[in-house]
């Protein structure tokens, strides 16, 4: 992960974390070791922070991986719902998560899903692209966390925003991509950001506008992780 701190402050943030059990080190491992993008240490414990701390009965999560975020959430009690395309992914997270005692459903048809809280941090991982599967679920939910395409953020809050609760809190993981998004935003000599900086990077520009500023949303973007927004919902529209 970029770091956009600089070192002596990272080291010292590093140093701050809460130490990993064994299966989480070895899903940090797994992670390195294949290139998989997971939250950092701290941000998944943010999630779970605001899970415990909101008493949240469901959390929705856009983009699986192996399971990193969606540990630490359902370790709380809150059930986990969470959207992941790539199968081999899905194996791994479902191996890492029955480890720790979590019960986990597959499926490919969200309406399966009880909107019903389980109370015991039960998770289901919906197989499909998000955009197509979401819309298909029941409401309420207490989090969301973003942390898929990058490109495809503001369609995500789009569609989960109706689902979570007024006081619900959403999280967006990487929206500083290595500090490349604010050189972006500030560069003044490129008419073109997307082709000087990439799409994701043009992407999540517009989205932390859209984030901030949103009228149901009360949001901030800290130097966390690579980036992480962190909002509550303050009203029921969408």
């Amino acid at each position: 992960m970029p770091n956009i701190l600089t070192d002596v402050t990272s080291e010292y943030l590093a140093s701050m974390e809460p130490p990993a059990d064994d299966l989480v080190a070895e899903m940090e491992a797994h992670a390195a070791e294949d290139g998989i993008p997971i939250a950092s240490r701290s941000v998944a414990k943010l999630q779970a922070i605001l899970a415990r701390g909101t008493d949240a009965g469901r959390a929705l999560e856009f983009g699986t991986a192996i399971g990193y975020s969606t540990l630490h959430v359902a370790r709380t009690g809150t059930d986990v719902v969470t959207t992941e395309v790539d199968g081999e992914r899905i194996d791994a997270a479902v191996d890492y998560l029955e480890r720790d005692g979590i019960d986990v459903t597959v499926t490919n048809d969200p309406t399966t899903i009880d909107a019903e809280p389980t109370g015991d941090g039960t998770v289901f991982i919906v197989e499909g692209p998000a955009l197509e599967t979401v819309p298909r679920l029941d409401d309420p939910f207490d989090l969301v966390f973003l942390d898929a395409i990058k490109s495809e953020y503001e369609e995500y809050l789009a569609e989960s925003l109706p689902l979570l609760t007024a006081g619900g809190m959403v999280v967006a993981d990487n929206l500083l991509r290595g500090g490349r998004v604010a050189a972006a935003a500030a560069d003044t000599e490129t008419d073109d950001i997307e082709a000087e900086y990439g799409s994701s990077v043009a992407a999540l520009c517009e989205f932390n506008e859209v984030f901030v500023d949103h009228d149901a949303l009360e949001a901030v973007i800290t130097p966390q992780g690579d980036g992480t927004g962190v909002a509550v919902k303050t009203s029921d529209a969408p």
